[in-house]
């Protein structure tokens, strides 16, 4: 039974991140810092089908679909230098 610990919740929020980040860019949508990180807790929240996470899981889970939307937009692995 998967948990949402697995790697696949991690790479899920990630992947989910990129693929925002890539419609943003094609709306032509800049977000900021801030919005980054609502689109990230959206994507959870999507993920999760409104569980609640512990707050370090949830945590790690938005950073990891910030990090996607990042990586997307500067075209770097790691977000934003």
């Amino acid at each position: 039974m998967m948990t949402p610990d697995d790697l696949f919740f991690l790479e899920a929020c990630r992947s989910f991140g990129k693929r925002a980040a890539d419609a943003d860019k094609l709306a032509d949508i800049t977000q900021t810092p801030e919005a980054i990180d609502e689109v990230a807790a959206t994507i959870v929240f999507i993920i999760s089908s409104g569980a609640v996470f512990p707050p370090d899981l949830s945590s790690r889970l938005r950073q990891a679909a910030s990090d996607g939307y990042r990586e997307s937009i500067t075209g770097k692995i790691g977000g934003l230098n």
